[in-house]
């Protein structure tokens, strides 16, 4: 007889399309189900798991709610949200929400959805074997500090315990006790959380995968690619490399969300040039200089013309505002300027305000 890979949650109520998913993963011995009807009931039982639970639930009026509460209820947890359809806004909510998967009838085939299962299922497997390593080492500690207090020792396996612990509690998908009220850590990309901060955390914890960035306005999505946390390639619009890492700092807020590969799955065909720390630092510096002159900052739709006359045998211009007005020449769109000129965006807007100041650029039409 077939062992089921999976042990799934049914959470709340499903609608006909729902069951039959649930259904032929059942029947191919590929999850066994347990239906519970309460999300209450769900997060105030106490029976011991030996694995992170997998919960499954539909796209409805309820599931929000249910959703808000499953990630509150500090229980290890893989969400996979099923939906007939899915609007924009119920993707993002997935994403704020680290839902593992989603699988809508549009866009996922069986196949698709059995490879995802197994998956999932090698990830739940490698989470219980962590954890179980992790109350090992606990027990270690503890019997060395009953028995030998006074050595070096027990404040580097202390150490190594705490290392072992964060990383556990930093896991971006499986919402393990992020919400008790004495947790101190941030859960992996909390909302509060920088671009820089995450950049850092990905590095530290030497991850595979991409970190994915989506600032306040439609156009500012990007996205960067880390081979054992050393950045190996990054996109933002029509830019890349550490001109596309640059320019994400400058977005207000952005929502971040990282998701794992296999290191077989990068390819690590380009690197950046600079350390994650000369980044980060060089990110928020010009963020820094950004905050000052974006009420001058012209839109990115706008098209600019250089000014009639403006161009003499006297000028002299620094490099990057030679630059810059040969991209107006060139370009005239400013966002094309952003993306074709090789400059830093921050050092493009300063030179288009120059310019602009001393009226050798105006706005076209």
């Amino acid at each position: 007889m077939k062992v089921p890979l999976l042990q799934v949650v049914a959470m709340g109520d499903f609608s006909p399309w729902a069951k039959q998913v649930l259904n032929s993963l059942e029947e191919q011995s590929l999850v066994t189900i347990r239906l519970e009807l309460s999300v209450d009931h769900f997060c105030q039982e106490t029976v011991p798991n030996a694995k992170p639970f997998v919960v499954f639930l539909e796209n409805n009026v309820e599931s929000k709610k249910t959703l808000e509460k499953l990630c509150q209820c500090g229980k290890p947890i893989y969400l996979v949200m099923l939906g007939k359809s899915l609007s924009k806004q119920d993707l993002m909510i997935a994403l704020e929400k680290r839902v593992y998967c989603v699988i809508e009838s549009s866009t996922k085939n069986e196949s698709w959805i059995i490879e995802t299962i197994k998956k999932l299922s090698s990830l739940v497997d490698s989470d219980a074997q962590f954890q179980q390593i992790l109350r090992s080492m606990k027990g270690i500690l503890l019997q060395t500090e009953a028995e030998f207090p006074d050595i070096p020792m027990v404040e580097e396996l202390r150490t190594a315990v705490k290392r072992l612990e964060s990383y556990g509690l930093n896991n971006e998908l499986n919402h393990l006790n992020l919400n008790h009220s004495n947790q101190t850590n941030d859960p992996f990309f909390h909302k509060t959380q920088t671009l820089g901060e995450s950049i850092l955390m990905v590095n530290e914890l030497s991850r595979t995968g991409t970190l994915w960035v989506k600032g306040q306005l439609s156009e500012e999505e990007g996205k960067i690619e880390f081979l054992h946390g050393r950045v190996v390639e990054a996109v933002a619009g029509g830019t890349e490399g550490i001109k596309a890492i640059l320019r994400m700092f400058l977005w207000d807020n952005p929502r971040l969300l990282f998701n794992r590969k296999d290191p077989k799955e990068i390819t690590a065909n380009k690197n950046t040039d600079l350390e994650i720390t000369q980044i980060i630092k060089t990110g928020e510096r010009i963020k820094e200089r950004f905050e000052k002159i974006r009420k001058e900052i012209p839109p990115r739709n706008y098209r600019l013309e250089i000014s009639p006359g403006a161009i003499s045998q006297e000028l002299a211009l620094e490099v990057a505002d030679f630059l810059t007005l040969s991209s107006v020449a060139e370009f005239g769109s400013v966002s094309t300027i952003l993306d074709l000129n090789l400059l830093t965006d921050l050092e493009i807007y300063e030179s288009l305000i120059n310019l602009r100041r001393n009226n050798l650029i105006r706005k076209s039409g």
